[in-house]
């Protein structure tokens, strides 16, 4: 084993975090239209290996593991954790929910029978909460229909929270009970689903196998090959995902197992070598993938709008890539225009946290 130490991932280790990354989000896009526009051949929920949720098991470990690489090897305390942590996702997820309510809004002018697919009565409740993170929070599922995708978003948030807490904790029981109040108030839906999320990062900050990079990179892959073997043939459980009583917490088990394989295979990414891979095109690879969030926010309300001005004709091979390609610059293009405006929020989170007393979160103000 290698010593337990911060990873330098660059080079060929990079641009295929960065590539598992696109091919994750665009696999949710593609999914979801393809779910709409060919209904008849839509994966079966009673069956094993639906794609786009275990595509957001991808992004769970994914997160797990840039945090461990940005608290091991950029700590920078527990104030600018929680600034980093509240701008990334309230810079993309604030800005999605006024889109979406945008859309919905036009929806129900110009095709109401449509917009009726979508609803689930009022409205305004459902994208506050989703605003304040706490839409999956206990045994509610309550993100707004016409953005579903933001369940994933509230689950997020309540890791950063509590493992935040937790690194940066200061000693006595006074920090640990914040984190078990933390733990409380998200519940057993976004708790049972963690291990998944804690196994990114444990594929980061456990010591990586002392083995030859030709044979880590066939291990890397025999390992995504597994967690494809598991998506396809392991049966959901304990239950269905989408329903009560844990909506999509529902297969945790199988969520497990999934993730457990794709973290071993991030565990044995060789890192810590540059390749010859010209640097332009590494960061324009990890330039996609930082727009992949604001895809993956969008792309549901993006794709009901573009029936909504277009119109639809189901089993049409042809729409259904207009479809997805539209929607697919769309939101790059939005998520340009957002990225640009992440330093506003960034300036903002820390005027916030700026006011906060050190008596009222000790655990985030012990380190600075």
């Amino acid at each position: 084993m290698e010593k337990s130490t911060a990873r330098i991932i660059t080079g060929s280790s990079s641009v295929f975090l960065d590539s598992l990354r696109i091919c994750a989000a665009f696999t949710v896009l593609y999914i979801h239209a393809f779910d709409r526009w060919f209904p008849g051949l839509a994966h079966d929920e009673t069956a094993p290996g639906e794609p786009s949720h275990a595509a957001v098991i991808i992004f769970f470990v994914l997160s797990g593991y840039v945090i461990a690489h940005t608290t091991i090897s950029k700590n920078r305390g527990g104030m600018q954790y929680a600034q980093a942590r509240l701008t990334r996702l309230s810079s993309i997820v604030i800005p999605a929910l006024l889109i979406t309510a945008i859309i919905q809004l036009f929806i129900q002018n110009v095709n109401p029978g449509l917009m009726q697919l979508y609803s689930r009565g009022f409205s305004g409740i459902r994208y506050l909460v989703s605003g304040l993170f706490v839409n999956e929070v206990w045994l509610f599922s309550a993100a707004p229909p016409l953005n579903g995708s933001l369940w994933s978003l509230s689950f997020e948030f309540w890791y950063y929270a509590i493992f935040g807490l937790w690194f940066f904790r200061r000693t006595g029981v006074k920090s640990i009970l914040i984190v078990v109040a933390a733990c409380f108030i998200a519940g057993p839906k976004i708790l049972l689903m963690m291990p998944v999320w804690l196994a990114g990062y444990f594929a980061y900050s456990l010591p990586r196998p002392a083995i030859n990079a030709t044979r880590a990179w066939f291990l890397v892959f025999a390992g995504l090959l597994a967690a494809w073997a598991a998506v396809s043939y392991v049966p959901a459980m304990p239950f269905m995902i989408g329903y009560k009583p844990l909506y999509y917490a529902n297969q945790f088990f199988t969520d497990w197992i999934v993730g457990i394989f794709i973290a071993v295979s991030l565990w044995i990414l060789p890192t810590g070598k540059a390749t010859s891979i010209p640097n332009k095109w590494t960061n324009g690879i990890r330039y996609i993938a930082d727009l992949t969030f604001p895809l993956y926010v969008l792309h549901f309300p993006l794709l009901i709008l573009w029936r909504a001005l277009f119109g639809f004709q189901l089993n049409d091979t042809v729409q259904l890539w207009e479809a997805i390609i539209s929607v697919f610059v769309a939101a790059m293009l939005i998520g340009v225009l957002l990225e640009k405006q992440r330093p506003l929020w960034g300036k903002f989170f820390k005027w916030v946290l700026s006011k906060v007393k050190y008596k009222v979160v000790p655990p985030l103000a012990n380190i600075q």
